[in-house]
């Protein structure tokens, strides 16, 4: 799996919140609040994430309909290993550290995160 540029991602966000296989323009109602693209930059994006095996696109009648390949949650988990890798060293301490120091956590979020660890420990 590779890492999807800006624009693939919202592609593939907008295809993972659809519910089933969904036509081209469905991507123009979806993303025209954010996006203006061209129907060709579309088509473009759509073409390069079925190459990537992100989607499939099957022909039904006289369009295409497109569903993805790869889950939201797969590709968050690879994103997820891909970062702490990269830039913590592996370590969910190292990221954690980092974060307290740039005040990105507060008391409260560190409280969340104690007790979602303590309630994993009871899991087992």
């Amino acid at each position: 799996m590779k890492k999807l540029p800006e624009s693939e991602l919202e592609i593939m966000i907008a295809l993972w919140e659809a519910d089933g296989p969904v036509p081209r323009n469905y991507f123009d109602q979806k993303l025209q609040s954010t996006k203006h693209w061209a129907d060709s930059t579309i088509l473009s994006l759509l073409s390069r994430l079925q190459e990537k095996g992100f989607l499939s696109c099957q022909k039904q009648g006289n369009r295409n309909l497109y569903q993805p390949l790869v889950s939201e949650e797969e590709y968050l988990a690879y994103e997820n290993r891909n970062f702490l890798q990269k830039l913590h060293g592996n370590s969910i301490r190292n990221l954690v550290a980092a974060m307290v120091k740039s005040q990105d956590l507060t008391q409260s979020d560190l409280e969340d995160l104690q007790r979602y660890l303590d309630q994993l420990k009871k899991e087992g």
